[in-house]
């Protein structure tokens, strides 16, 4: 590009993206300086000045523009996670404030196809779709202060009662009355499931160890002791129909209902996923005989965290049988007999030693212990790591001792809930992947032959799990 004024000013009127980079322009009139591709209504000729780099703009004494974020641009991928969390607080900080996705572009300051790109790398998930979950979410919230449910709607940005009810639905299986009276309920609540629901690949999942003292699967119904608090508490499930009639002792309903929708999967955007890729040429079979599949998430993310640490490099019985004996050494002791997963504090006082007569290997037992280390002292904050971008939350996760690629991925997919993840190295995979394409693949073809179904990733690996006789972890 000729670095001439006049053509700089006539590239600069585009807004082109693919200009950002090349040069920056600076306004006197309000002293800051700008990406090309900057939102801002543009300034008069006379008042803008052209910069090869950041450096050269401040030193004439102005600063980078609060919309485009040049300096973050200049920084590299840093600005991409800077930007996504800039806006995603704003939206948590005050939802009602972000009418639509229209709105939610002109926070963020990008293009409505940038910030879709934004959403899909960082949150995993469109922006549409981060909307309604963060909206749903502080609507819980207010529930659970006392608020009632149309000035909670309204506070979290909800015009239309009709779409504040269906998306509250959809999201916890309540109506925002019951879930508002779930604290003098008595510990009973009943969840209404999506159409199409696959009852019997929830309970195959939860019934693998079938001499588990965590959980007992019927024909009917799921028993599970959880950790409410530092309590355990037994969660009872039984399905009829569309409804999951639940039961509770926790002394927090709430957090019972909480670990509930987790292990029903009710996040998983099934419809949206089989509505693209139902005649898709790999997987489309496989969804159209799984019609319905979502991912159950383990009760609380550490759980899915060290399950992950267990299984690394051993097969699935051997997996489940470490797992077992892990709750029986850490897992606080119901009245009922049943164990509660153990809580990262508990496997923390545990030693090498313990765990290898447990038959851990000793790294395997070095890394578990020092994941429960850093979930113990909040150094590996979950709450934290699901809000967050993606590619940060990675990059902590991936930073344990022992937490590789897959380890990292496989939290993400059943501990966190993202919804774009690819545990490429997974043998599993690689088996369901052979079995549906009549070759083997090795990693990097996993990752090509995944690549069309972002920003569903995850389902398509849990429909190629599922696709084997027996659900690979």
């Amino acid at each position: 590009m000729r670095w001439d004024d006049d053509t700089l000013f006539r590239q600069f009127l585009l807004r082109d993206p693919a200009l950002n980079g090349k040069f920056l322009t600076g306004v006197i009139t309000t002293g800051i300086y700008c990406l090309p591709s900057c939102p801002a209504r543009r300034p008069r000729r006379e008042n803008v000045r052209f910069f090869r780099t950041p450096v050269e703009a401040e030193k004439t004494g102005l600063r980078p523009c609060f919309r485009c974020r040049p300096d973050f641009f200049y920084r590299g991928a840093e600005w991409h996670e800077s930007l996504f969390a800039q806006t995603a607080l704003k939206v948590r900080q005050n939802p009602a404030a972000i009418g639509d996705v229209g709105a939610l572009g002109r926070v963020a300051g990008v293009s409505r196809t940038a910030l879709n790109d934004l959403f899909r790398d960082h949150a995993h998930e469109s922006p549409g779709a981060f909307l309604r979950r963060v909206r749903v979410e502080e609507v819980c919230r207010l529930l659970r202060e006392g608020r009632k449910p149309a000035d909670a709607a309204a506070a979290a940005g909800f015009e239309s009662a009709s779409s504040f009810h269906e998306q509250f639905v959809a999201k916890t299986g309540l109506t925002p009355g019951a879930y508002a009276g779930l604290g003098s309920g008595g510990g009973q609540f009943s969840i209404r499931l999506p159409g199409g629901y696959r009852t019997r690949t929830i309970l195959d999942f939860y019934g693998r160890d079938k001499e588990s003292s965590s959980e007992s699967v019927s024909e009917d119904g799921v028993r599970k002791c959880i950790l409410a608090g530092d309590k355990p508490a037994i969660l009872d499930l039984r399905f009829a129909g569309e409804t999951v009639s639940c039961h509770t002792d926790a002394a927090d309903p709430y957090a019972a209902h909480a670990a509930a929708v987790r292990m029903l999967g009710l996040d998983s955007d099934a419809a949206g996923f089989e509505r693209h890729f139902g005649a898709d040429p790999l997987l489309g079979a496989a969804i159209g005989r799984q019609r319905g599949l979502r991912i159950p998430l383990t009760p609380a993310p550490w759980e899915a965290l060290a399950w992950a640490i267990i299984g690394q490099q051993i097969n699935l019985r051997f997996a489940v049988a470490l797992r077992r004996e892990l709750i029986l050494a850490a897992g606080a002791v119901h009245p009922s007999g049943l164990r509660a997963h153990p809580s990262p504090e508990a496997v923390a006082e545990l030693d090498v030693d313990t765990l290898r007569k447990l038959k851990f290997s000793g790294s395997k037992a070095e890394y578990l212990l020092t994941a429960a280390r850093a979930a113990a002292n909040k150094e590996l904050d979950f709450t934290k790591l699901r809000e967050m971008s993606a590619v940060q939350a990675a990059r902590q996760v991936g930073s344990l001792r022992g937490v590789g690629p897959w380890t990292v991925q496989y939290l993400f997919l059943r501990g966190l809930g993202f919804g774009d993840c690819l545990p490429a190295g997974d043998a599993g995979l690689a088996q369901g992947l052979e079995r549906l394409s009549g070759n083997r693949p090795a990693e990097k073809q996993i990752r090509e032959l995944m690549l069309r179904y972002a920003p569903w990733r995850s389902l398509a690996t849990y429909h190629v799990w599922a696709s084997l006789a027996e659900i690979a972890g």
